[in-house]
């Protein structure tokens, strides 16, 4: 059984603990987490940018120069990705930032890919746009993701935002070991009800 601390939340609103705090304190009170993934744990420095220009590279012809609008900057940044657009908001890595993976999915990698400026084929890159798979999800979780190519924000997004937050990934998940005899816990609300109770929290229902 697994459930993520926003899912708790939405029926314990003023629950406000650590991922090990809450770990330690549901398998003290007999609802027992076998463990923890932090989904933002390998993510650094990554906002919602809006691409405001696009040129074709001089040297490559399947890559373009794109500027992009990270909320107080434009970056200049090369891609070979074939779904970007002139006011695409997408999600950018900056300089020094990092990313969970590759673009294939599964390809996490432990402590993240850290991003760094250089250059692509002679024309420098400060960032990268970044696809659902390198944000170390997949598109069984953001159906709307492209199969190949840089995920799309809504044009409500806001540029130079949080794109882990706008994207729902600066979330805990947790994984329960239950025992039969506790079928109440075997969903989301029985399991809002013991955190309710553990934490001494009101339990909203829906």
């Amino acid at each position: 059984m697994n459930t993520s601390l926003s899912w708790v939340k939405a029926y314990v609103p003023e629950l406000d603990v650590t991922a090990q705090e809450y770990t330690d304190a549901m398998t003290l009170t007999g609802t027992k987490v076998e463990g923890f993934e932090k989904l933002d744990a390998d993510l650094d420095k990554i906002v919602v940018g809006q691409i405001e220009k696009i040129e074709k590279h001089p040297d490559a012809d399947k890559l373009v120069i794109c500027q992009v609008n990270v909320g107080t900057e434009t970056v200049q940044i090369v891609t070979g990705a074939t779904n970007v657009f002139e006011g695409a908001k997408v999600p950018v890595v900056l300089d020094g930032g990092r990313v969970a993976g590759g673009h294939e999915p599964g390809q996490r990698v432990a402590g993240g890919i850290k991003i760094k400026k250089g250059k692509l084929r002679g024309v420098p890159s400060y960032g990268m746009m970044c696809s659902i798979e390198e944000l170390g999800s997949n598109r069984e979780m953001y159906p709307e993701a492209p199969e190949y190519g840089i995920y799309i924000f809504p044009e409500d997004a806001v540029v130079g935002e949080s794109a882990i937050k706008a994207l729902g990934l600066d979330d805990v998940v947790f994984e329960y070991e239950i025992t039969s005899n506790r079928v109440d816990c075997y969903g989301v609300l029985g399991i809002a009800r013991e955190v309710a109770a553990t934490f001494n929290e009101k339990f909203c229902p829906p």
